[in-house]
C-alpha cells in the first residue's frame, strides 16, 4: 500500500486543502494520473498518483489539512 501525503511544495506552506477528488474513491489509477487538487494559499497543484492501483480516500474534499497528513492511499 502506498500512502498519498499533503506534500509541502514551498518552504511558507504548513496546510493544503483537498479542493477536489479528480478520481473517485476505489477508482482504478494508473501512475502519474492527477488524484486530486492540492489547494494552498499560494498554488493549486494537481497531486499525482506515485503508482499504479486502486485509489482510496482518506481526506475530505473541501477540509485542510497540515503538511504530512494521509488523504489517500493507493492499494
Amino acid at each position: 500500500m502506498t500512502e498519498l501525503r499533503i506534500p509541502k511544495p514551498g518552504d511558507a506552506i504548513v496546510e493544503g486543502t483537498v479542493a477536489r477528488w479528480l478520481a473517485p474513491d476505489g477508482a482504478p489509477v494508473r501512475e502519474g494520473e492527477a488524484v486530486y487538487l492540492l489547494e494552498t494559499e499560494k498554488v493549486e497543484l494537481e497531486i499525482e498518483a506515485p503508482v499504479a492501483g486502486i485509489l482510496r480516500h482518506v481526506g475530505v474534499e473541501g477540509e485542510t489539512y497540515p503538511v504530512g497528513a494521509l488523504v489517500a492511499t493507493i492499494e
